[in-house]
């Protein structure tokens, strides 16, 4: 497992680092750690500090000897992003200097075999993140029938929700679907060959993972957390690669933000200012030497000196969440 974390290419890091241009005494905080790519750069650049978030506990086990040479510069906190103000106050820290989110999956859950998060192995059907809650197995062997269309087409936006769903409910009267394997065949069975540019049974998967792991709504309350914790100019950063995802990035920044010219000029009325409100995307290259990179998306904006905003200005729904 240990060699494993050096074979994890992090996500538009080059791009990361340059917003961020880490510097001494500052604090980071890294909401999903992962295989630690971009934290271990990041304290390798400057003597600065990082926290370190993760859901997962096998994520502290991966480059463990480095995490500890690091010293007090690294702290690693085991738990959700969406209660990143109770882990930034728990280490008696009121203010950070950037906040960076790489969303989605780590290559080394989805490379790992046991955690049930891809369709390429034969694996119980876990996908969690963490190590409570209930199970896909669950999901997929209790839900109603509609429930199951409602998670396989809003979350993994799949057309052919209703035929899948229903295939799952007839199967599992004459046999519980137990692993991986045994879904996408049902998954298979169910769909056409009209959508075949990707793996029939990519969205299923995708849908299920992101309802189980209450993805959209983690998110949304760590960028909320993000206006109470971060300093004036603080960074706030988002690597998404799922629409609904990015969809709630992009209108929390758009309702909650203004030109860095229009901020400089006295207006003061948001709680953050960007210079580039365009989305980054994986340069060609990189896209080459790491598929995966493919439908990433890079938002960034910069911490104002207001804080102004309550939690009943923010909405999940106005910024694009969604429910079953």
């Amino acid at each position: 497992m240990e060699q494993d974390s050096f074979l994890h290419k992090s996500i538009m890091l080059d791009e990361v680092i340059s917003i961020l241009n880490p510097s001494e005494n500052e604090i980071y905080v890294d909401c999903t750690l992962g295989a630690g790519g971009h934290t271990r750069q990041i304290l390798k650049t400057s003597k600065c500090n990082v926290i370190g978030i993760d859901r997962d506990p096998s994520t502290f086990l991966l480059n463990k000897e480095e995490y500890i040479s690091y010293g007090k510069r690294l702290s690693l906190v085991e738990g959700k992003f969406g209660d990143l103000e109770n882990h930034i106050t728990a280490l008696g820290i009121e203010k950070v200097d950037a906040i960076f989110f790489d969303l989605g999956v780590s290559s080394m859950q989805l490379d790992n075999a046991d955690r049930g998060f891809s369709f390429r192995f034969d694996a119980p059907l876990d996908m969690r993140m963490g190590n409570d809650g209930q199970t896909a197995f669950e999901i997929v062997n209790k839900y109603k029938e509609q429930d199951l269309a409602n998670i396989i087409f809003r979350y993994g936006e799949e057309r052919q929700s209703r035929r899948i769903a229903h295939r799952i409910v007839e199967h599992r009267k004459q046999k519980k679907i137990e692993t991986t394997f045994e879904l996408s065949e049902i998954i298979k069975s169910a769909t056409t060959k009209k959508y075949s540019k990707i793996h029939p049974s990519t969205k299923t998967f995708q849908g299920l993972r992101i309802f189980l792991n209450d993805e959209l709504k983690e998110l949304y309350k760590a960028l909320i957390a993000s206006e109470n914790l971060l300093n004036e100019n603080g960074r706030l950063i988002v690597i998404a690669f799922h629409s609904l995802e990015d969809r709630i990035v992009k209108n929390f920044l758009r309702f909650n933000s203004i030109s860095e010219k229009k901020y400089k000029l006295g207006e003061s009325s948001h709680s953050f200012f960007y210079k580039n409100k365009r989305v980054s995307k994986p340069s060609d290259d990189e896209i080459k030497d790491n598929p995966r990179a493919r439908s990433a998306r890079l938002r960034y904006a910069y911490k104002t000196a207001i804080n102004n905003h309550t939690k009943s200005d923010h909405s999940y729904y106005k910024y694009g969440g969604i429910d079953v």
